[in-house]
């Protein structure tokens, strides 16, 4: 839990985040209640089973599990109690949390389409939120449909994320990473498949290994046999899996 104490948007504001004490998402989306779909997402990279309640935040999942600059994420990562002088607090609970390689931290919420002007209240409760996350020196941002669905990026993050529980051992590591750092940090997605046996197979390990964050890809580009994949920086001090 931390607590922040500031004037925010010319107000005196008292801000508390609760976390969940077990570490996992804050709020249970699943219960009979909804009437759109809701599922589960067995991420690899955050380890963990993530819920989601609308399909763009399960394709937004796609993203962080592929992106190499994510660590790892969170849905529903904590609530925030906002106090600014109303008999309650204003609660506001953030769709995801991603940890970045480079140490920071995003805050996103996810929608179709974002419209300040249809709900005033809940646009200063997201500005609010925003000053918050500020404060902590995390980033907060809006990613709409339009983002998350681009065709391109999209059916490449689904296409890698598709085998991200591929079992991988320490001889795929280093025979891919040689074949890139042979060819000076990146090499064709073909040729890294080919030091992986090749063929379907071999492409499957590369999107293990980019879901591991051993390889990276430009998730805004089409996949496919030219696409290069690039040795992620630090790969060999990441912890080997067993062989």
């Amino acid at each position: 839990m931390f607590e922040i104490d500031s004037d925010i948007l010319q107000m005196r504001v008292t801000a508390r985040i609760v976390e969940d004490p077990r570490g996992g998402p804050i709020r249970r989306i699943i219960n009979g209640r909804h009437h759109k779909p809701t599922g589960r997402y067995a991420s690899t990279k955050a380890r963990r089973s993530l819920p989601w309640e609308d399909i763009r935040e399960l394709r937004y999942f796609y993203h962080c599990e592929v992106d190499s600059r994510v660590l790892t994420y969170l849905a529903q990562p904590h609530r925030i109690e906002i106090l600014v002088g109303r008999p309650r607090p204003l609660v506001y609970f953030p769709d995801i949390r991603r940890d970045l390689a480079d140490g920071a931290v995003e805050i996103r919420e996810v929608k179709r389409l974002y419209d300040p002007e249809s709900d005033p209240d809940y646009d200063l409760k997201l500005g609010l939120a925003r000053e918050v996350y500020r404060g902590l020196g995390w980033s907060f941002d809006i990613v709409e449909a339009a983002t998350i669905e681009h065709p391109v990026t999209l059916r490449t993050v689904e296409e890698i994320q598709r085998n991200r529980d591929l079992r991988i051992t320490a001889h795929h590591v280093f025979a891919a990473l040689d074949v890139t750092r042979a060819n000076g940090g990146a090499a064709p997605l073909a040729m890294v498949a080919d030091a992986l046996g090749g063929g379907l197979v071999g492409e499957a390990l590369v999107h293990a290994l980019v879901v591991r964050r051993y390889l990276s890809v430009d998730i805004t580009k089409r996949l496919g046999p030219s696409a290069l994949v690039a040795a992620v920086e630090g790969s060999l001090d990441a912890p080997r899996p067993r062989a």
